[in-house]
């Protein structure tokens, strides 16, 4: 998908003001632009992932006191940056207070100036709408940032393959006109090895029904990681709800053109990441089980396709992984539970 140029806005002009450009497209484009200089920079990309990712947790915390915040105005508003980094809405790690306030500081570093904001001015403001303690040496100045020692989010649960049909089967059971759309989105985030920002990007030219390398037949889905391109089978369950969402759509997957999933009320755009995390909270809400992320999501679709029938390398080569180790990784949780279950049925014998 073609970004729209970043840097041939004026500062002085407001985004929401052209065409085609709202406030979440602009925060997206700003996003884009943070994410192509870190790593130009070097920085490795999960260190880029985590950063971004602070960035959204920021604007949410954000979010709560001013609804209508965006990244631009946020920069420009450092008292609102530092009560956010002040004052989160529930408990967290001091290590992510931390890496909110690193990720907020390398932003206005990177990004001030194209902002129309002098970075060095704006962090020293920040600073100093920080409380700051001692400095224990040379490398900290003794900014304090919300959190507490230890880990404060809860594990998620382990969810094998009946969970995650109970999660498509919740979506799309009203008489909405967007019914069929969420439901392929949270498809494709239950059986498939997307990744949800990949998701979202997803154009019906990127969808092909072809052999993949792999020798399975089927929906493939080509996406960008690492500056190469990687083809992904798409499993059954996938699949088919996005061929269910072509024909809703008048056409088949090889004759449609555009964002696979589009955002309410315009059809040339694609449905925003926030939004996608909304639909999928919701259809977990409706099949009674916690909200969980997609690194949960994408374990439990690792197990189900060990229970298929796969190895290890076909499981890796399914979900895009470069390693096999990254599968033992993900079905850690889910090792010792079957472990639990077969000491559990011997010990009853």
């Amino acid at each position: 998908m073609s970004q729209l140029p970043l840097f041939s806005l004026a500062p002085n002009i407001d985004p929401a003001s052209a065409e085609g450009r709202g406030p979440e497209a602009d925060t997206e484009r700003l996003l884009a632009a943070f994410r192509d200089a870190r790593l130009a920079q070097g920085a490795s990309q999960p260190s880029v992932r985590r950063e971004v990712s602070q960035l959204r947790a920021v604007m949410r915390e954000a979010g709560s006191v001013d609804p209508l915040v965006t990244l631009r105005t946020l920069v420009a508003d450092p008292a609102l940056i530092a009560q956010a980094l002040r004052e989160p809405r529930t408990p967290i790690a001091r290590t992510t207070g931390r890496a909110r306030l690193r990720a907020v500081q390398r932003f206005i570093g990177l990004m001030g100036r194209t902002l129309g904001r002098d970075p060095a001015a704006g962090l020293t403001t920040l600073d100093v709408l920080l409380p700051a303690r001692r400095s224990a040496g040379w490398h900290t100045t003794g900014t304090l940032v919300a959190g507490t020692p230890g880990r404060r989010r809860r594990r998620g649960p382990s969810l094998d393959a009946a969970d995650l049909r109970r999660i498509v089967d919740a979506t799309g059971m009203t008489a909405s006109p967007y019914a069929q759309r969420d439901r392929a989105l949270v498809a494709l985030h239950c059986f498939t090895g997307l990744r949800p920002e990949e998701i979202v990007r997803l154009r019906w030219e990127d969808l092909a029904t072809e052999l993949t390398v792999n020798g399975h037949y089927g929906l493939t889905a080509t996406v960008e990681r690492n500056g190469r391109h990687v083809r992904l089978l798409l499993p059954g369950p996938a699949s088919d709800t996005v061929e269910a969402l072509a024909r809703e759509r008048g056409g088949t997957v090889e004759s449609l053109s555009g964002p696979v999933l589009c955002a309410r009320g315009a059809p040339a755009r694609p449905l925003s990441y926030r939004a996608a995390r909304d639909v999928l909270r919701e259809a977990c809400r409706r099949a009674r089980l916690p909200t969980v992320d997609s690194t949960v999501l994408r374990s439990a679709c690792a197990h189900w396709l060990r229970t298929q029938g796969l190895s290890d390398h076909e499981v890796a080569a399914v979900l895009g992984l470069a390693r096999v180790r990254s599968v033992d990784q993900l079905l850690r949780r889910h090792a010792a539970l079957d472990a639990q279950r077969a000491v559990r049925e011997m010990v009853a014998r």
